[in-house]
C-alpha cells in the first residue's frame, strides 16, 4: 500500500525508475546504457521536482489569497461605514456589514439580485447616480449624495464615496464605493460644534473668574498686581507717566453690622459699576482688599491724578443704596491714597506702597478733623 501512494505521488520518478531499471538490465555490462539510466532518472526526477513545486506553489498563492481575503472582510465589517465592491452591470460582489445597519438588509440581500442597490435608491436620485457611476469609467473618483430606502419603508440620506478599480492593463474594470450616513454625520457635527461652542463658554468663564472678582465684576487683586506690572515695565520703556490710587470705604463694618452684608455687597457692586462708568478705557479697576479698590491709571502724572482723584470720589459719593421695602436709605463716604512713578520707584511694590501709607494717612486726617468738630 506504501509502494503504490509513492508511485501515485511521485508519478515521474517511479517511470524514471522503471527506465533505468531496463536499461540496466538490458545492457548490464555496457557503460553506456546504465549512463542513459541514470540520465533518465535525473530528468524524470527533476521533471517532478518541478511539477510538485509548480502545485505546491498553486495550492500556498490559493490559501494565501483566501487568508488575505477574509482578512479584509473582518477589517472592512469593524469600520462604522459600509464598504461595497460592485461590477457596472449592478451586480454587487461585496458588501460589509455595515448595509445592515444602514438599510436593514443582510449581505447576503444585497449580493444575491443584479441592481439592488440601484433599486434601492429614491426614485428622484435614481439618474444622478446612474449617470455617475457610468462616468467612473473614465478613472475618476466622486462622491455622490442620494437617499437610499431602507428595510422598514423609511429612507436616509448617505453620502458615497465611488472609486474606480483598474486591472492590470489600466483598465477600469469595477468599482468600489463607501456609504455613509449623511444623517448621523450631520448630527455628529452638530454635536462637536455644539460641544466646542460648550466648551468655549467654560473657558470664557474660567478665564473670567480666574481675573475678575466675582463679586463687583472687577479684577481681582492677583490679575491686577500682574497689570500693574507691565504697566509699569512700559513706562520705564518708554518715559511714560503712570499712577495709582487706592480707594477705601469708610465705616463698611458698622454698615455690616447695622443692615447687613447683603447691604454692604450692594455698596460694593454699586461703587465698581461707578467707578467703571467714570474711568477711561485703559484704566483698570480692581478690588484689591474687602473694602479697598485699587484703580491704575496709565500715562497720567501727579498733576493730573489729583484731578481724576478728586473727580472719582465726588462720583462714588453722589451713589446711594435704597431700599424701598424697608425704607432704608444708605450713603457712604470713601477715602483715597494716591501715588505716581518718579525716578526713585523701583518698583510696583513702592508705588502700592505709597498709595497705602497715602490712603492711610488721609484716613487719620479724617478722623482727626471729626474729632475735632465733635
Amino acid at each position: 500500500m506504501e509502494l503504490r501512494n509513492l508511485i501515485v505521488r511521485y508519478p515521474y520518478c517511479s517511470i524514471g525508475i522503471l527506465i533505468a531499471v531496463n536499461c540496466f538490465m538490458v545492457s548490464i555490462f555496457k557503460l553506456n546504457g546504465l549512463t542513459f539510466g541514470l540520465v533518465v532518472l535525473a530528468f524524470c526526477c527533476t521533471l517532478q521536482f518541478l511539477v510538485y513545486n509548480e502545485g505546491h506553489g498553486k495550492s500556498n498563492e490559493k490559501e494565501a489569497n483566501k487568508i488575505s481575503e477574509d482578512l479584509f472582510h473582518r477589517v472592512m465589517n469593524t469600520v462604522p461605514e459600509t464598504v461595497y465592491i460592485s461590477l457596472f452591470d449592478g451586480s454587487v460582489k461585496y458588501v460589509s456589514n455595515g448595509i445592515e445597519k444602514l438599510t436593514g438588509y443582510k449581505p447576503e440581500d444585497i449580493c444575491k439580485t443584479r441592481n439592488f442597490m440601484l433599486q434601492l435608491i429614491h426614485p428622484d436620485d435614481q439618474e444622478k447616480v446612474s449617470k455617475l457611476v457610468q462616468r467612473l469609467q473614465g478613472g475618476d473618483a466622486s462622491k455622490v449624495d442620494y437617499r437610499i430606502l431602507k428595510k422598514d419603508g423609511a429612507y436616509v440620506w448617505v453620502s458615497d464615496f465611488l472609486n474606480p478599480i483598474r486591472n492590470e492593463w489600466g483598465n477600469v474594470t469595477h468599482y468600489n464605493g463607501i456609504l455613509m450616513n449623511s444623517e448621523e454625520k450631520k448630527i455628529t457635527d452638530k454635536n462637536v460644534q455644539s460641544l466646542n461652542a460648550r466648551v468655549h463658554q467654560l473657558n470664557t468663564m474660567v478665564n473670567h473668574h480666574a481675573v475678575r472678582d466675582s463679586l463687583t465684576n472687577a479684577y481681582n487683586k492677583r490679575y491686577s498686581l500682574v497689570i500693574l506690572q507691565n504697566e509699569f515695565n512700559r513706562a520705564l520703556a518708554q518715559n511714560k507717566a503712570l499712577s495709582c490710587l487706592m480707594m477705601d470705604i469708610d465705616q463698611l463694618e458698622a454698615i455690616n453690622s447695622q443692615y447687613g452684608y447683603f447691604m454692604g455687597d450692594l455698596i460694593l457692586t454699586e461703587i465698581s459699576k461707578c467707578l467703571h462708568k467714570h474711568i477711561q478705557s485703559s484704566d483698570v479697576v480692581s478690588r484689591f482688599g474687602d473694602d479697598e479698590f485699587f484703580i491704575i491709571l496709565p500715562e497720567i502724572d501727579a498733576g493730573e491724578l489729583d484731578r481724576i482723584s478728586d473727580l472719582l470720589v465726588d462720583s462714588v459719593e453722589k451713589c446711594f443704596i435704597k431700599d424701598d421695602e424697608k425704607n432704608i436709605s444708605i450713603h457712604f463716604k470713601v477715602t483715597v491714597g494716591t501715588s505716581s512713578l518718579t525716578k526713585t520707584t523701583k518698583s510696583i511694590t513702592d508705588l502700592i506702597e505709597l498709595a497705602s501709607r497715602s490712603l492711610y494717612a488721609a484716613k487719620m486726617a479724617r478722623k482727626v478733623h471729626r474729632n475735632e468738630s465733635v
